[in-house]
């Protein structure tokens, strides 16, 4: 059970709704009230046959025990009998040539047709999209769509005390920099080494997610990058700006996890999260120059 569905489920049952959920495994403890129905795990690879065999055995699940059953199915995945289902995007499709549909892959084709199914599925009514970025791709690649309910739900953040010192409280105490993101290409972490590698002070970037093994050389051996891996958490209060450039963001989490804790923000308009409107972040157009983003880095740390 994803941690964003374990929270959703919580909210509901403080809302005095009856929950059921069905998954292959949870983690952590969990309300009693809360029903937990498991499906049979499949093989995590390949992953979209993992999806297949995992939206099969939902569908048969449900029809076995829900009929009859006045129940609103929310999924989360690319089921098939839902009503509701949050869409976390990017979508995979995208407009295609005729030469471009013959080279597509059948592992491309399965996921094109998954995510088709969890949006046009005559059972679903209600597609809830993460950010007003992700129901617009959605509105552009599915015209079928303006006839369901589509809308913005905007992840939340779990709430927690917060520690948080004054940073850099010394103007001449080195700034340090963060960046976030397992998918280093897709969040833009070359364009953020350029931005750090155009300050006239040298400050570093902690790097949190991709091992050194997952980078180039030139990343792991630059005098001003530290590679920290994968954490469970991301010690906030350590940090003065999160850099952020992503190419592409359907919603942006860490945007919001970094301005929760008082860490202030650079990063790109294409972005979902930008659009909740947090002070202290700085958003600028992919195509900007180097320049242009270290002159607002810069503002953000004056």
């Amino acid at each position: 059970m994803e941690s964003y569905v374990w929270n959703l489920v919580h909210e509901l049952i403080k809302q005095d709704l009856h929950v059921e959920v069905i998954c292959e495994e949870t983690f952590g403890e969990f309300d009693s009230k809360i029903v937990i129905h498991k499906i049979s795990r499949s093989h995590p690879r390949p992953r979209w046959k993992s999806m297949r065999r995992f939206r099969r055995l939902v569908t048969q699940y449900v029809s076995d025990n829900f009929k009859g059953r006045y129940v609103l199915i929310h999924s989360h995945e690319r089921s098939n009998c839902h009503h509701v289902t949050t869409f976390h995007g990017p979508p995979i499709n995208s407009p295609k040539t005729f030469l471009r549909r013959l080279l597509t892959s059948r592992r491309v084709s399965a996921w094109e047709q998954m995510e088709k199914d969890e949006l046009l599925y005559a059972s679903a009514t209600q597609i809830l999209a993460v950010s007003t970025i992700v129901k617009n791709q959605l509105l552009d690649l599915y015209p079928e769509l303006s006839s369901k309910q589509i809308n913005i739900a905007h992840p939340g953040i779990d709430p927690q005390p917060i520690g948080r010192r004054e940073y850099n409280q010394n103007p001449e105490m080195p700034k340090k920099f963060v960046f976030v993101g397992k998918e280093w290409k897709r969040k833009g972490l070359d364009l953020a080494i350029e931005i750090l590698e155009g300050l006239q002070k040298q400050w570093t970037l902690d790097v949190f997610g991709p091992s050194r093994e997952d980078l180039p050389l030139r990343f792991v051996a630059h005098p001003l990058i530290n590679i920290e891996g994968w954490r469970q958490t991301i010690p906030w209060e350590e940090y003065e700006v999160l850099i952020h450039p992503a190419r592409q963001e359907p919603f942006g989490m860490v945007v919001a996890e970094a301005r929760y804790h008082g860490v202030k923000v650079l990063t790109s308009s294409v972005v979902g999260s930008v659009e909740l409107g947090f002070r202290d972040l700085a958003v600028l157009d992919l195509k900007s120059p180097i320049r242009e983003w270290v002159k607002a880095l810069e503002r953000l740390t004056a």
